[in-house]
């Protein structure tokens, strides 16, 4: 879908969602676009940079955002181009939300009048909001991890806390890739166009860049609390594993005492202690106990019994 959502003094601003190729051909024959372009900005997987066709007047930037999705959150790149005086956005379902958030950005950063904004400083103050986003899911990120760091108590650790773990793991990886991208995207974008943009554009591309740098140190940080906390708690499996290993080594020594007991007893050697007396298979019982009664406290006094 192809949505003229703002048209102002200084340029147009046009929405293309779930781009269809009648669209796209659209976009080439009306609005004169290049294939190129369109098919950079419109791929799932394409990275974060800049492209330029100055022989069409065309830059697009191509920038990760979050993506929401039911049970995770990830994210994916959108594209942005400045082509022939307006603004094109390209999205997909799950990051159509961007719409909305350009067009109310509800941050500190003071937009221009409609008559005297830019199509650049326009972005930039959508951008801004998009880019706290990351902030507050780095922040429901921690808040899970520390849920699943106050459990450590319990003396039952299960799976299922590996695997939400590894799940938080899994989304800071996205979140970590795609702040540093978006941070040398712009940090490039700035150089590149530092002549042609005016100071407050300047001021708000930096405002811009601080947002997604303290965002990269916020994800680094939570990523080694992540890691640090899945390393303690494979310690704690580990050193249950263990317990569990030298229990089970103190039992089939000890449990050894009556096979050796019973197997002399069992040759029917003559000359073995009470072996012909009536109560000879209680005394063989006692020597038994007596002897287990002494492994283990051998073993207790080695620290096998310590956890």
């Amino acid at each position: 879908m192809i949505d003229t959502v703002k048209a102002v003094k200084n340029f147009k601003w046009y929405h293309v969602s779930n781009l269809t190729p009648a669209e796209h051909q659209r976009l080439i024959s009306e609005h004169h676009l290049t294939n190129e372009m369109i098919n950079y900005a419109v791929d799932h997987n394409e990275s974060v940079r800049m492209e330029y066709d100055h022989a069409a007047d065309e830059a697009l930037m191509v920038i990760d955002v979050i993506s929401y999705h039911p049970k995770n959150v990830e994210t994916r790149p959108i594209g942005i181009l400045f082509a022939h005086g307006d603004v094109y956005t390209f999205t997909h379902e799950p990051t159509d939300y961007i719409k909305t958030v350009l067009l109310e950005p509800q941050n500190q950063q003071v937009r221009a009048a409609d008559d005297d904004i830019s199509a650049f400083d326009f972005i930039m103050t959508g951008l801004y909001s998009l880019m706290t986003r990351y902030v507050d899911e780095i922040t429901d990120i921690n808040r899970k991890r520390r849920v699943i760091q106050a459990q450590f108590a319990d003396k039952k650790r299960t799976t299922q806390q590996m695997n939400d773990l590894l799940h938080l793991q899994t989304q800071m990886i996205y979140i970590q890739n795609s702040l540093a991208n978006n941070h040398a995207m712009l940090d490039n974008y700035r150089t590149d166009f530092k002549k042609t943009l005016q100071d407050f554009e300047l001021e708000h591309i930096d405002d811009v860049r601080v947002e997604v740098g303290q965002a990269e140190h916020m994800a680094n940080l939570a990523m080694e609390v992540i890691n640090s906390v899945s390393d303690a708690l494979g310690n704690l499996s580990n050193r249950d594993l263990n317990w569990t290993m030298k229990v089970l080594t103190v039992y089939s020594i000890v449990l050894t005492v009556p096979t050796i007991v019973s197997g002399f007893y069992g040759e029917n050697v003559k000359w073995l202690p009470f072996a012909a007396a009536q109560s000879g298979w209680w005394v063989t019982l006692v020597i038994t106990a007596a002897l287990m009664a002494i492994v283990s406290l051998l073993l207790m006094l080695s620290g096998f019994f310590r956890k």
